[in-house]
């Protein structure tokens, strides 16, 4: 048996949804299959199973509950058509279960004028197809099927023969699709009254629901010579209106101007009789194609975010790969990194690499921007600093090759700031800061304690400016020291418009974990950023390298 939602949310506006997945999620996050606009849900609030012909509420251990006919649910219950769920929210969203071939016709036949009184062979032969068109919006796989039943609708209603849903493409109608009373398709060739006097009398219309006109009158002008032959009695025009974004609200256009189309309807044989109900009948039917459109252009929107998501979701799984999977834990020198990215794909990348002459090289670098094209540049980055360690290349040779390798390759609309690092296995450390985050030095605990220095050098980032030099610095690190890099994604993390993690909350992280294993070090330093942003939707990448000398 299908069923169905009747979605009323706070505000009192309702739509109708199709219990159309098993199990169906229901909360706040986009993933949901119903997604809940109210910040009290729970990201993961309910679900609602299908077993057998039964249906089943389930909660999902939400902040607030899930009630059913104003009863608290516990853990889960069964459901039955009429039952009305909350989320334990007095003025929240309120579920119907409907069934919903029921709603389909009980609303159509709710708009039939004198519904209860049919008795004539003409009335019987509407309410057949108000009643397809129900079926058809229950059972049929396309857009098309079911706009093709309201065209075959509106012709038993009118008695007109031939019946076409014209569309408004970049502010010019084109026949969408034809059909005539024995329900065969037309096509475009079939209407033969030029489309461009169907558009002024669509523009010039008194009515907005409505409009009729003779194509051979004087209102036809140049158009006469081309419709002699037609011998048309009757021409009806129904506009659709545009419904974009008033699904649930208004569902009335709010200029003459506001149409996605119309179905156009004629006749050679009969005069078309307009009354009242047949009027309101056609409305019906246009409303329940504009309807049709709207969803179709929603579910075509959804498609392309799906895809661009399953897309991200590549770019997110190859940038991954690209990280270290191994870095190095034993020599002179421990390594610990971690790159958090945010919904969208970033530009973050971190690497260690072994020299030739048995250092190591380290980089931590963050490509402007977000989105794909900084995913790509930054594998393009981590591909030449790559090559760069296994060439053996000093930093003050090749930070301006890759200065100028980026400034041919994004013409300055890309940029890179990169901290990048050398460590000899005598502890000399040499490095450069190209605009990025100011890394901090834990000196190994004396008999003070741990102390805490800062690396201030800065520079400019690479790929911004052709004549940009670059500042070579060095320091000796002693057995136990370390070194800790970090994203501007750490140091601007925030959990409000003006409150950021910051650098004094990084070193105090990092003095409160100093005399930890390296990885409880890196594993202290993400508890303190994530305990500060709670549930704050990440803005950047957060990417962390921890080195540690050891003689």
């Amino acid at each position: 048996m299908p069923y169905e939602l009747t979605v009323v949310n706070p505000s009192g506006n309702s739509i109708r949804v199709p219990l159309d997945h098993d199990p169906f999620s229901m909360g706040r996050h986009s993933e949901n299959h119903l997604i809940l606009r109210d910040s009290r849900v729970s990201r993961k609030h309910a679900l609602i199973h299908q077993r057998g012909a039964q249906l089943w509420v389930e909660d999902l251990e939400s902040l607030h509950g899930v009630r059913v006919n104003e009863v608290k649910v516990e853990h889960e219950r069964r459901l039955a058509i009429g039952d009305v769920i909350d989320f334990g929210l007095e003025d929240g969203y309120r579920l119907i279960i409907v069934e919903k071939s029921e709603a389909e016709i009980r609303r159509l036949m709710g708009r039939l004028p004198g519904a209860a009184d049919v008795g004539t062979g003409t009335d019987l032969s509407k309410l057949r197809a108000l009643t397809e068109v129900a079926r058809s919006l229950e059972h049929a796989l396309s857009t098309a099927d079911v706009l093709g039943t309201v065209i075959e609708a509106a012709l038993t209603i009118t008695g007109c023969e031939r019946g076409f849903l014209l569309l408004d493409r970049d502010k010019r109608l084109i026949v969408e699709l034809g059909r005539d009373q024995s329900g065969r398709t037309l096509d475009g060739t079939h209407l033969q009254v030029p489309l461009d006097l169907i558009q002024r009398a669509l523009r010039e219309r008194k009515e907005l629901l409505s409009f009729q006109f003779d194509p051979l009158s004087d209102f036809s002008g140049r158009f006469n010579d081309s419709l002699q032959g037609l011998d048309l009695r009757s021409v009806l025009c129904v506009p659709l209106l545009s419904l974009r974004g008033a699904v649930g609200t208004e569902t009335m256009a709010a200029t003459m101007d506001d149409t996605v189309g119309l179905i156009y309807m004629d006749s050679r044989l009969i005069e078309v009789s307009n009354q009242q109900g047949n009027r309101e009948l056609l409305q019906t039917l246009a409303l329940e194609a504009s309807t049709i459109l709207e969803n179709a252009r929603l579910l075509e929107q959804e498609r392309k975010r799906h895809k661009l998501e399953q897309d991200l979701a590549l770019a997110r799984t190859i940038q991954s790969n690209l990280l270290p999977r191994h870095l190095p834990r034993e020599g002179f020198l421990e390594a610990v990194g971690s790159s958090i990215p945010t919904y969208q794909v970033g530009g973050d990348f971190y690497d260690v690499l072994k020299r030739p002459d048995g250092g190591w090289l380290s980089v931590v670098a963050d490509v402007s921007g977000k989105g794909v094209g900084a995913a790509l540049l930054a594998s393009l980055l981590q591909g030449v600093v790559m090559e760069t360690a296994a060439s053996g290349a000093d930093l003050e040779v090749w930070l301006p090759r890759l200065n100028r390798f980026l400034l041919e390759r994004a013409a300055g609309e890309k940029y890179a700031t990169i901290f990048a690092c050398t460590l000899s296995p005598t502890g000399e450390f040499r490095f450069a800061n190209a605009g990025h985050s100011r890394p901090f030095v834990l000196h190994a605990a004396g008999h003070a304690g741990p102390t805490l220095d800062a690396l201030d050098q800065d520079g400019f980032p690479v790929g911004l400016l052709e004549a940009a030099t670059y500042q070579i610095n060095c320091i000796q690190l002693l057995p136990g020291d370390t070194v800790v890099l970090f994203s501007d994604g750490v140091e601007e993390a925030k959990r409000g418009p003006k409150d950021f993690f910051g650098r004094e909350r990084i070193a105090a992280a990092i003095v409160k974990n100093a005399r930890l294993s390296l990885q409880g070090l890196h594993d202290g330093l993400r508890a303190a950023l994530a305990e500060f942003v709670g549930d704050a939707e990440p803005h950047d990448d957060a990417t962390l390298l921890l080195l540690r000398y050891g003689a």
